[in-house]
């Protein structure tokens, strides 16, 4: 966790990764999602920042952030002084809101403007919001945060939906349209992706046969893991396993938050 400081704000555009991660630094941040999802916890407070939804950090706050799939979010980081001189501590009181679209395409472009003019811009966009109010955000109750990491650690468990949506206290409809909606993927194939991945770093490490990764992984025998890995990387996993042996390389993920390049 930093504890930075700023003398400017700064506007940029960045993808979050699919792992828990938290941070604290010593400046307000607001999140305006564009595209996707991302699980944010700050201040005791959960919310789910999908496009139009403004998220507030403040100052000193530790939060905690997951992205489940592809997204794009709209980063300002505000230094303390600056927006206290301009009157916006408003902002980052209370919960987070959705944002009319208008307010929206608005703010996407902020990063776009000359650099003489962002500041100008950045500031009547930011008093604009205080004005529109937007609507308040209710808590979720389907938590990512809480949710995808338990299962990530014990995938060898016989997972069912039904289960998962009692984790959440959620009805089992409801809770696959919720997923879907942050993931794009439905709960199944959200864990046959898992499987598999963890299933490739098993098969990089040791001497584990086919059996015994598949069962570390929860598919039922060799067999079920060989027909789904195939339909995933088009080759069987022995022949991937030698492969990657003789020097290819695995696909990897994104480790900390990106930039987006304007």
């Amino acid at each position: 966790m930093g504890a930075d400081t700023l003398e400017r704000p700064i506007i940029e555009t960045r993808r979050y990764p699919d792992r828990v991660l938290s941070d604290r630094h010593g400046y307000h941040q607001l999140l305006l999602g564009l595209d996707g999802a991302l699980e944010l916890e700050s201040a005791g407070r959960l919310v789910h920042v999908t496009r139009g939804m403004l998220a507030p950090v403040a100052s000193g706050d530790v939060h905690y952030y997951l992205a489940p799939g592809n997204n794009r979010v709209l980063v300002l980081d505000l230094p303390e002084a600056w927006c206290e001189a301009l009157a916006l501590e408003g902002l980052f009181e209370g919960r987070a809101r959705r944002l009319p679209e208008a307010l929206v395409a608005r703010g996407e472009s902020l990063h776009k403007a000359k650099e003489r003019e962002s500041g100008q811009a950045l500031v009547r966009w930011l008093e604009m919001m205080l004005e529109a109010g937007g609507r308040r955000a209710a808590s979720p109750r389907l938590k990512l945060l809480e949710l995808l990491p338990a299962v990530r650690v014990d995938l060898a468990h016989p997972w069912r939906v039904a289960e998962m949506a009692e984790r959440c206290h959620l009805a089992e409809a409801v809770f696959a349209r919720q997923f879907r909606a942050l993931t794009g993927l439905s709960p199944h194939e959200w864990l046959v992706r898992q499987r598999l991945a963890r299933a490739c770093e098993l098969l990089q490490v040791g001497g584990a046969s086919l059996t015994e990764v598949a069962l570390a992984c929860g598919f039922a025998d060799s067999a079920h893991f060989s027909r789904s890995f195939r339909r995933q990387h088009d080759v069987s996993p022995s022949e991937w396993r030698r492969l990657m042996a003789s020097g290819g390389t695995a696909e990897k993920g994104q480790d900390s938050t990106s930039r987006i390049s304007t």
